[in-house]
């Protein structure tokens, strides 16, 4: 395995947009299956889906849970169906930071899980497997040089990339830190548990967004871009059909529509730059 890794090493070397390890393809691919199977499940069929699960959840947690996996579907696809270093290069980083925060905080929370079900023994080493999995070949690849055509973002495109890097990580962060007060504004009640798991809703894009920054091909910004739109969307539809079933959200609240407002702006920011590719410009410095 290591062999194929080494050759694999080499001939990205050696071309343009090399395509990533066996390895890496395979397990994403596996990602693909899961996160398909759990994120539509959880999203649009909870009753199917809520006996598997590893804890007991809310109607609200079991929706937006499957949105968060559902627009995490995206990345893992297009990284899988390309099989290439653009846009594996923003995608892994995504995987890592998304897994290892979940990974630590399920530790953090251990309580929250029967060891004598088996869905909690596989929750653990899915998660780990996949993260070590993606922190292997972020270290593998750490030298690889950018894709071309591509280049460091410019104009309005790099202080949108600069805007989600710094908004949701700060934000993301504050739901590790100070959970209850960084989710007040919530259309549902969040537990410390559950808020630090959301977290990685915002820190995902924004360490995919700084990725970018540092350099960036037309690929690589599309699939971010697609990946951010479907986190900012799907979480929306996600609150309407558990609202549709438990009747429960106060729409006359501000805090309500400030979060409405907080996934609409990941959404169109994550739209435009998808969209924008074609007339992206790059800059050297």
């Amino acid at each position: 395995m290591l062999t194929s890794l080494a050759l694999g090493e080499y001939r990205m070397n050696h071309d343009i947009n090399p395509r990533i390890s066996g390895l890496l393809l395979v397990v994403t691919w596996l990602e693909v299956a899961i996160l398909l199977w759990a994120g539509l499940g959880l999203l649009l069929y909870p009753p199917v889906m809520e006996p598997f699960w590893p804890w007991p959840l809310a109607p609200f947690n079991l929706r937006y849970l499957g949105a968060l996996y559902t627009g995490a579907l995206v990345a893992a696809f297009l990284q899988a169906w390309s099989g290439r270093w653009s846009p594996a290069r923003v995608v892994t980083p995504m995987i890592f930071i998304f897994t290892l925060v979940v990974t630590i905080y399920s530790f953090v929370h251990l309580e929250r899980f029967d060891p004598n079900r088996p869905e909690a023994w596989i929750w653990f080493i899915l998660y780990i497997g996949v993260c070590l999995n993606a922190g292997v070949h972020l270290w593998l690849y750490r030298k690889r040089p950018l894709p071309q055509p591509g280049g460091r973002p410019r104009g309005a495109s790099r202080i949108a990339l600069w805007a989600v890097t710094i908004a949701l990580g700060v934000y993301g962060l504050a739901l590790l830190a100070v959970p209850a007060a960084a989710s007040w504004f919530w259309p549902w009640k969040l537990d410390t548990f559950h808020a630090q798991l959301y977290s990685v809703t915002f820190l995902t894009p924004a360490l995919g967004a700084w990725v970018l920054l540092l350099g960036t091909t037309r690929n690589d910004q599309k699939t971010f871009g697609l990946t951010l739109a479907g986190w900012g969307l799907l979480p929306i539809l996600a609150l309407l059909l558990a609202d549709a079933t438990v009747k429960r959200v106060h729409w006359e609240l501000a805090g309500t529509w400030l979060w409405l407002a907080l996934f609409a702006a990941m959404a169109g920011i994550g739209g435009w730059l998808a969209a924008g590719t074609r007339q992206q410009v790059w800059g050297n410095r």
